[in-house]
C-alpha cells in the first residue's frame, strides 16, 4: 500500500495531538482529592489557660480522614498569636480533635472582632495540601472573656504593683509575710486592694477588714501582713494541680468596678512555698 502524502499529513498530526495531550496530563500535577469539610471552634481547659494557649477543636464532617500539618490562629483583637506545625489526623464523624496554639496578649476593647484560623489539610490518599479558612464562632465568649482578663490586668499593672514581701519561716504556723501594694508614678485617683486568695495547695490568713489595702499619692505604698500554709497534703493535689502558686488579688482603681489580676511569684518565692508545704505536710524534697 501507498500512503498518500495528505494522508501521512493527517497521521503525523494526530500522532503530535496525543503525544501534546500526554504531555499535559504528566505535568498537570497530582489529581486533587476529595473536598474537605471541615469545622473549627476555640476551647480552653486548664492546661491550656496555663501555658496562654487556646485549643483549636477541628471536625471533620467529611467522609475521609484528614490530616492537618499546620494551624494558625488569626485573632485580630490579639496581639502575639502565632501557628504551629502538628500531625493531626481527623476522623470522620465530626470527632473533635485539639491543636494547642498561643493566643497572645489581649487588648482593651469591648468585644473580640472576628477571628479564623488557617489550616493546611489533605485528604487520606491523597497528596494535596489545601490551605484553608476556618471561621471561628462569632461573637465568641471564651475569647471576650480572655480579653477581659488581659485588659485587667495592662489596667493595674498602670496603676499599682503587687508582690509578696519576705517570708518568715513560722514553723509549724507555716510562714510569714505580706502582701506588698505599690502605687505607680503613672496612677491616678485611689487603688484598693479588696481582697486576696489562696489556692488549692496554700491557704492565706489575712486580717479581717475589708478593703485589706489603698494607696493614694499622698500614701503610696501599703503592706498587708498574711500567713501561708498548706490547703492540702495529698501528694496527688501537688501533683495534678495546674497552677499552684496562683494567688488572686481583687482590686479597684479610683472607684471603678472590681478587677482581678494574679500577684507575681518569682522562683525564689515559689521555692520557699514548697519548701514549707513539703516540711509540714511530711512529703519527700522536691526534684
Amino acid at each position: 500500500m501507498r500512503w498518500r502524502p495528505a494522508l501521512l499529513v493527517t497521521c503525523a498530526a494526530v500522532l503530535l495531538a496525543l503525544a501534546a495531550a500526554v504531555a499535559v496530563r504528566a505535568g498537570a500535577g497530582p489529581e486533587p482529592g476529595p473536598e474537605l469539610h471541615l469545622t473549627a471552634t476555640a476551647e480552653q481547659w486548664r492546661v491550656h489557660e496555663v501555658n496562654r494557649q487556646l485549643a483549636i477543636a477541628l471536625h471533620n464532617n467529611g467522609d475521609v480522614p484528614v490530616h492537618v500539618t499546620r494551624v494558625e490562629p488569626v485573632l485580630p483583637s490579639f496581639d502575639g498569636e502565632s501557628g504551629v506545625d502538628t500531625d493531626a489526623l481527623l476522623p470522620v464523624g465530626g470527632l473533635r480533635v485539639d491543636v494547642p496554639v498561643p493566643y497572645g496578649t489581649g487588648s482593651c476593647v469591648a468585644a473580640a472582632a472576628a477571628s479564623h484560623v488557617v489550616v493546611d489539610a489533605r485528604a487520606e490518599g491523597s497528596t494535596v495540601v489545601e490551605r484553608l479558612t476556618l471561621p471561628l464562632p462569632d461573637p465568641n465568649p471564651l475569647l471576650d472573656k480572655l480579653l477581659r482578663a488581659d485588659c485587667a490586668t495592662q489596667r493595674i499593672e498602670q496603676s499599682v504593683t503587687l508582690r509578696f514581701g519576705p517570708w518568715t519561716d513560722a514553723g509549724a504556723s507555716g510562714l510569714r509575710g505580706s502582701l506588698v501594694v505599690e502605687r505607680t508614678a503613672a496612677a491616678t485617683g485611689t487603688i484598693t486592694v479588696h481582697e486576696l486568695d489562696g489556692n488549692v495547695m496554700y491557704a492565706l490568713r489575712l486580717p479581717a477588714r475589708t478593703p485589706l489595702a489603698s494607696v493614694t499619692a499622698a500614701a503610696p505604698t501599703a503592706s498587708v501582713p498574711l500567713t501561708a500554709t498548706p490547703g492540702r497534703c495529698d501528694p496527688h493535689a501537688l501533683a495534678e494541680i495546674k497552677k499552684p502558686f496562683e494567688f488572686l488579688a481583687t482590686v479597684t482603681l479610683d472607684g471603678g468596678d472590681k478587677l482581678v489580676t494574679d500577684v507575681p511569684v518569682p522562683d525564689a518565692d515559689r521555692k520557699t512555698l514548697d519548701t514549707m508545704l513539703r516540711r509540714i505536710c511530711k512529703l519527700p524534697p522536691a526534684g
